[in-house]
């Protein structure tokens, strides 16, 4: 009864039940056994494995302006320009030139 009523208290004076439970728990319930601490995928033995990177056009330029590089060359390659890919390819090219 007693810890029931110091949750409520906790509880009305936090916002949400999730801290008040934390808060409980950091509070009132000691635990014994020691948090178990979960391993890096990316770790082996305290060594980090080495990333590769290949050499591939697209991996050497950042890929927001490769994206946009391969839309300007699609909108350049279009036999039939509409007024909208014109527009399109004007703007691309000056985004590209701030770039």
């Amino acid at each position: 009864m007693k810890q029931l009523f110091y949750y409520i208290i906790i509880r009305l004076t936090t916002r949400h039940a999730i801290n008040a439970v934390k808060i409980y728990e950091t509070l009132y319930h000691k635990s014994t056994s020691p948090e178990v601490k979960k391993k890096s995928p990316l770790k082996t033995e305290g060594k980090t494995k080495p990333t590769k990177r290949k050499n591939h056009p697209k991996f050497s330029v950042n890929p927001k302006k490769q994206e946009i590089l391969d839309s300007l060359e699609y909108l350049k390659r279009k036999e039939v320009k509409s007024k909208q890919d014109k527009s399109s390819i004007s703007m691309l090219e000056g985004i590209l030139a701030t770039m």
